[in-house]
């Protein structure tokens, strides 16, 4: 069976995606009549890189996209590339920044939105399962604004073995979890670490959370509101584990 075309859309997946040239991006896609510095830098890009430009309309973009929010800028891609987790764990570098695991999330602004904090805040890669999860879909991409294209990404089979694999690499296994035994920003977190997020609504699996060393909770406000959701939650646990690094470094060289 001939495999679905892939396809990236918006003003920062996009040029992103071109940045990495041909090997990445098949065909660039713009608005037919359509005109900006955004599309003129685009298709300049692609253009440098041997890449073709086709203009369509406004609907036959959308068609493609599965979005009328592409800003009307989007790309056909190879295959966005996986690494094994073994791979992805030997590709760490020695400060071992923690590694994302995703435990079912299903909304594509989320899963995209993950992906753009973790770039962002230095995460060593996302993984997340197969099956019983949402995929790399163009909504995902163009809420991942680029990270698509810097951030590790692997897929596997079975999370909970996945969790255990990285426990024997040496990682310690955090799970987010509103009932959680340690607070961010108050309790000493072990390193290094993975850091297990779990499904819109559900939270981490019981079978994934027994798997974990650590269930840290982050602290809310009393009466305002009792959850964040899983970017949210993802994106302030990322940044409470590198400000507690980067206290844990100070204080070692005072």
């Amino acid at each position: 069976m001939k495999p679905k075309p892939e396809y990236v859309c918006g003003a920062h997946s996009v040029p992103a995606a071109l940045a990495r040239g041909p090997g990445r991006v098949k065909r660039l896609l713009i608005a037919e009549g359509r005109r900006s510095r955004r599309i003129s830098e685009a298709v300049h890009l692609a253009e440098s890189s041997g890449i073709p430009v086709e203009a369509l309309d406004p609907k036959g973009l959308t068609n493609k996209a599965a979005t009328a929010q592409h800003q009307n800028l989007v790309a056909e891609v190879h295959p966005t590339p996986f690494l094994s987790l073994g791979d992805l764990i030997e590709a760490q570098p020695a400060a071992a920044p923690p590694i994302l695991l995703l435990d079912g999330v299903q909304d594509p602004r989320n899963f995209g939105a993950i992906l753009r904090s973790a770039a962002a805040l230095g995460a060593g890669g996302v993984v997340w399962p197969k099956d019983g999860a949402v995929g790399l879909t163009p909504v995902a991409a163009k809420a991942a604004a680029g990270a698509l294209e810097v951030v590790p990404l692997a897929r596997v089979t079975n999370l909970a073995r996945a969790v255990s694999a990285l426990k024997d690499a040496g990682y310690w296994a955090l799970a987010a979890d509103a009932h959680g035994d340690k607070t961010l920003g108050v309790d000493e977190l072990p390193r290094p670490c993975c850091l297990v997020i779990g499904a819109e609504g559900r939270g981490v699996r019981p079978l994934v959370l027994k798997n974990c060393d650590v269930r840290v909770r982050i602290p809310i406000k009393e009466g305002v509101v009792s959850s964040l959701n899983a970017s949210v939650a993802a994106a302030v646990l990322l940044h409470g584990l590198r400000e507690n690094h980067a206290e844990d470094e100070g204080a070692a060289q005072v």
